[in-house]
């Protein structure tokens, strides 16, 4: 059996306003209905990471952002039976005017408010890292889930 496997590239989008970042709590439509996770997407063939964190921004907040910046990597393993290659990113917004769409309701949360969201347990220590980085910095990291939410491993290093 080979080690060698394909990944969906997406983006984790952080989105800043002062002491606030910006969470999405899922609805139906997805698998993970009422949890928290930061917006972002699916990278298309031929778009850049910077690109799609601007567009999934937009298309799922209607925010204008400024200073986004790629912040690390993490190789995702069996998170619901999907392995990704996430690119962590980080944003200031220009506003707190967010737009609703169809993923999920739109929250503004006080960073030290965090853990009393329902949220994936990868969100919080992977914001951690943005937080403390100089922002020449990068972290890269490796994370296994259960084939469903529950988090097996995390290992993070900054660069």
């Amino acid at each position: 059996m080979s080690d060698k496997h394909q990944v969906i590239p997406r983006t984790m989008c952080f989105v800043f306003y002062n002491d606030e970042v910006l969470m999405m709590k899922a609805n139906a439509t997805k698998e993970w209905d009422g949890t928290y996770d930061p917006v972002g997407g699916h990278i298309e063939k031929g778009e850049s990471i910077i690109d799609n964190a601007l567009k999934e921004i937009k298309e799922e907040t209607a925010l204008d952002v400024q200073n986004t910046k790629l912040r690390g990597v993490v190789h995702v393993s069996d998170f619901f039976g999907k392995d990704i290659m996430l690119f962590v990113t980080s944003s200031e917004a220009i506003t707190k005017d967010v737009t609703a769409n169809y993923e999920g309701d739109l929250e503004w949360v006080k960073i030290d408010k965090i853990d009393n969201l329902k949220i994936f347990e990868d969100v919080k220590p992977i914001l951690k890292h943005v937080l403390t980085m100089k922002s020449d910095e990068m972290f890269f990291g490796i994370s296994k889930f259960d084939g469903k939410d529950k988090l097996l491993s995390l290992d993070i290093s900054l660069s």
